[in-house]
This record gives C-alpha cells, sequence and structure tokens, in this order.
C-alpha cells in the first residue's frame, strides 16, 4: 500500500509539473502575480528650437578668418639725447608694429630698408605696422636725432 500512495502522489506531482493551468494540486489564495502599474507622468515634449540660417564662421564678425598675425610691439623715442634705446631684439619673422614718439620741436623722418619712409611730426607719436624679417639686424635712421638697431631672431626670455 505504501507504494501505491507514493506512485499515487508522483503522478500528482507529474501532472502539477506539466505546466497545465486546469490542473491544480492546491488551492490556495496568492497574490496576483501581475504587477499593477502606478500612473506615471507623460514627459511633455518641449518646443525645440527652430532651425534659423545661421552665417557661416568666416561671414560672422569675430568669427574664424578675422584674426590678425602676432604682431611685436618695437617702440622707439626720438629725443634730444638721440633715440631710446638704440637697439631693440624680437623674434624673427613675426609682424612688427613700430611705434615711434618723436619729443623733438621738428619733424623726425624715420628710415628702414624696404619700408616706405615715416614721418613723426613734432610732440607727437606714429605707429606703423611692418612685415615681419629675417634673423639679422637692420639699422634704423631717425634723420638728425641718430640711429637705432633692430635685431630679429632672438630668442624670448631674459
Amino acid at each position: 500500500m505504501l507504494r501505491s500512495g507514493l506512485i499515487a502522489l508522483l503522478v500528482v506531482a507529474v501532472l502539477a509539473g506539466c505546466g497545465d493551468d486546469a490542473v491544480s494540486v492546491e488551492a490556495t489564495p496568492e497574490a496576483s502575480a501581475v504587477p499593477t502599474e502606478e500612473p506615471t507622468e507623460t514627459p511633455t515634449a518641449s518646443p525645440s528650437p527652430t532651425a534659423t540660417e545661421q552665417p557661416a564662421p568666416e561671414e560672422q564678425e569675430g568669427g574664424a578668418g578675422d584674426e590678425e598675425a602676432a604682431r611685436v610691439p618695437v617702440r622707439f623715442t626720438v629725443g634730444p639725447e638721440g633715440v631710446d634705446p638704440p637697439q631693440v631684439s624680437i623674434p624673427a619673422f613675426l609682424a612688427i608694429q613700430l611705434t615711434v614718439e618723436n619729443t623733438l620741436d621738428e619733424p623726425v623722418v624715420v628710415r628702414l630698408d624696404g619700408v616706405e619712409p615715416i614721418t613723426v611730426n613734432p610732440g607727437e607719436t606714429a605707429t606703423a605696422d611692418l612685415a615681419g624679417r629675417r634673423a639679422g639686424s637692420y639699422p634704423i635712421a631717425f634723420g638728425d636725432a641718430g640711429q637705432a638697431v633692430l635685431v630679429t631672431g632672438a630668442e624670448p626670455g631674459p
């Protein structure tokens, strides 16, 4: 009899494991296996910016291409004692921003090879943008006030 009880129990277990929903071995109330969804907020679509035609960077003020070449400032003062400083050293090939201050009572004509003469009136300051130069020494004449030397090819720093 023990044997037939075990067989009956085995048959019930096999039938319960077959996945047939119609066969129920135990009738115990269980919680629902289907989770209930809580309402969630539906994200509202934020207005997306409309595409407007933008000018190319080259066409915008301050955009690409508006850059100026790096310029090295070179300043001379012409006075009764002559030209100060007598020599200025800068890196080679960089554009030069030449500034000449005239403290004399008469005009000064500044001459540098390859550059149109620059006239600086009494008590005034003149500025000229010059192309960079190869390494070397370039004399600058300041008329009767004297001369100075522009040395290009110097290494930056003290």
